[in-house]
């Protein structure tokens, strides 16, 4: 059986299995509103991305560059681009004319390497090995690209140790080889690594790494790919500080990227990857007749046009920059909905997803927490427009209300001011002190905290530990009378129970909180 037909009955599979949970769950999307808490972070964005893997395929044109990683109207803005690792060193000055145009406007490049040479290489049961006595030889055979492509001014950002080190009939890697690898030859490599970018995120490939710490220090990025299976938060990576990148998916083979509406598809697909704690998605090919930009084959349309499935992916990366923070928010505000909200690291621009899997165009409210956004500008794509440009909405009491066409993709994008952390008046005049539960508890890796003072008074609020030793001051100032609300971040605290109390003049309380990593 070949593995697209392998691949496809595993999705049939998958979806038959999933029609009772969605029947069971439908009701629980009845709310229509996406609450998008603007003081609360999760992972830093990377960035959005594909390959350009030579010599399978043609080089991009100059004109393709620039419309990938370009950010104008028409243009994807993608800021990661993913190159092979050609076994055979004299194909390695191929990947430059490319890399360096992309390098110079800002992309981050990674290279992964299907096979090793084959002076490395033994066959058992029929499959490529990288010898085991050849683990040190061809670590420096990665470095030796590494320094390459730096030499040429093309400095990358990561290497990977292996492309799908689980599947296809290029080098395998049993999870054994790859722990040893990664604890014995990885530091070997001047850059960070990626492993082990398995063919469905196999934890049971990286658990081991991670829970090694020799092996666990060598290790930079947990990579993989999301063929059937995969899409799932990594809570031991995150407890590790290691970043989580989705580093390739080929949607579908057997139509073309303008397909609507399956070019689609991948709008919710990187809404999941978000929420489960992503840094990065790469998608496979660049320019390919199902991939961003058409390669002219396949009625994809003339080769160099951009694609549905291109336009879907920059609703992404022209506005979600590297370095902007995923903000929490509602996935599944209703039936059929997606969403995510992301914020800048200066706090200044905030970008807001929402995707309609339904045919029939919904009405969404969107609510912003703890701080206030004046105004967005939707973006839309649908089968009838290309990351459109739509008339602003005025924000009014830190809400507002789009229609979503359907089966659409769009992007508010703020404009005017932006602030984060806004105290809110009391809807009724408060007559004593109280101090809330924290919300949520337990947590990982913020909290808030509110507390209700009825006059004008100093307020201190710390934070304990077990000794009763104070590790964090959150209030010490003075208070006008109302409710009122922090954020506990414990993101370098381990896990374990902490206390936090109130004092003022007259008051005083301490209640017990819970971090859970």
């Amino acid at each position: 059986m070949k593995a697209s037909q392998q691949l496809s009955i595993s999705k049939c599979i998958t979806g038959l299995l999933l029609v009772p949970v969605f029947l069971f769950f439908s009701n629980a999307y009845a709310q229509r509103e996406a609450v998008i808490a603007l003081d609360t972070t999760h992972q830093r964005i990377r960035g959005f991305g594909g390959a350009n893997i030579l010599p399978w395929r043609p080089d991009m044109t100059d004109s393709e560059i620039e419309t990938a990683f370009g950010i104008e109207d028409g243009q994807l803005g993608l800021s990661i681009l993913r190159l092979m690792i050609d076994p055979v060193i004299n194909n390695w000055n191929l990947n430059l004319h490319t890399a360096r145009m992309a390098r110079d406007m800002g992309v981050l490049i990674f290279a992964s390497p299907w096979n090793a040479p084959s002076s490395m290489l033994e066959i058992i049961n029929g499959q490529r090995r990288v010898r085991h006595d050849k683990y040190e030889d061809y670590a420096y055979h990665l470095d030796d690209f590494n320094f390459f492509m730096e030499d040429n001014g093309i400095p990358l950002y990561a290497i990977s140790v292996q492309n799908e080190p689980d599947y296809g009939d290029w080098t395998r890697w049993t999870d054994q080889d790859m722990y040893t690898f990664m604890r014995d030859y990885a530091s070997i490599i001047n850059n960070r690594v990626i492993a082990a970018e398995s063919f469905q995120f196999r934890h049971e490939i990286t658990d081991p790494i991670l829970n090694d710490p020799v092996a666990c220090a060598n290790l930079d990025i947990v990579g993989g790919h999301l063929y059937g299976d995969g899409l799932a938060p990594y809570p031991l990576a995150e407890s590790k500080g290691k970043e989580v990148w989705m580093t390739e998916h080929w949607s579908d083979g057997e139509n073309n990227g303008n397909d609507w509406p399956l070019a689609l598809n991948i709008g919710a697909e990187i809404n999941s990857c978000m929420h489960d704690g992503m840094h990065a998605y790469v998608l496979w090919y660049i320019v390919r007749y199902y991939g961003l930009i058409s390669d002219g084959t396949n009625n994809s349309g003339s080769k160099g046009d951009v694609t549905k499935r291109g336009y879907v992916m920059s609703q992404f990366a022209r506005f979600i920059r590297p370095g902007y923070l995923m903000l929490e928010c509602d996935e599944h505000p209703q039936n059929s909905i997606s969403t995510s909200a992301y914020i800048d690291s200066t706090e200044s621009k905030v970008v807001v997803i929402a995707v309609n899997n339904s045919w029939n165009e919904k009405d969404q409210t969107f609510i912003f927490q703890n701080g206030a956004v004046e105004m967005v500008t939707p973006y839309v794509t649908s089968e009838t427009k290309d990351c459109l440009q739509e008339s602003a909405i005025s924000i009014a009491d830190s809400s507002f209300s789009a229609t979503l066409e359907g089966k659409s993709i769009t992007t508010f994008v703020s404009s005017g001011n932006v602030t984060v952390g806004v105290e809110h008046p009391p809807a009724n005049k408060v007559s004593s002190f109280s101090l809330s539960q924290n919300y949520p508890n337990p947590f990982n890796p913020s909290t808030r905290i509110n507390f209700e003072i009825p006059n004008k008074t100093f307020v201190s609020l710390k934070v304990y530990n077990l000794l009763g030793e104070a590790i964090k001051e959150l209030a010490g100032k003075e208070y006008s009378p109302g409710a009122h609300s922090v954020k506990f971040d414990a993101s370098y605290l381990s896990n374990g129970v902490y206390f936090y109390t109130l004092r003022t003049t007259n008051f005083k309380e301490t209640k017990k909180m819970f971090v859970i990593k």
